[in-house]
């Protein structure tokens, strides 16, 4: 099972080679905290779209997903 996945601000430096948009093999029933794992992101440290849907990191994927994570926006 494939996913894409785009990385945005400071992420982008946990991205592979130096793509911000790539493709990552999951194994079926992987959740958003598995990803994340693997990308060395720690959940509290960005906010996850799946498909244009803020995500949980329980969720699981679907072959072909698009996983969006950017850093959590500070304003005042």
């Amino acid at each position: 099972m494939h996913i894409n996945v785009k990385l945005y601000g400071k992420l982008k430096t946990h991205a592979p080679g130096e793509r911000n948009e790539f493709e990552m093999a999951l194994d079926p029933g992987d959740t958003l905290r598995d990803v994340l794992k693997q990308l060395s992101i720690h959940k509290d440290h960005c906010v996850s779209l799946i498909d244009g849907r803020r995500a949980d990191p329980s969720m699981r994927f679907k072959d072909g997903d698009t996983l969006v994570l950017f850093p959590p926006i500070a304003g005042g």
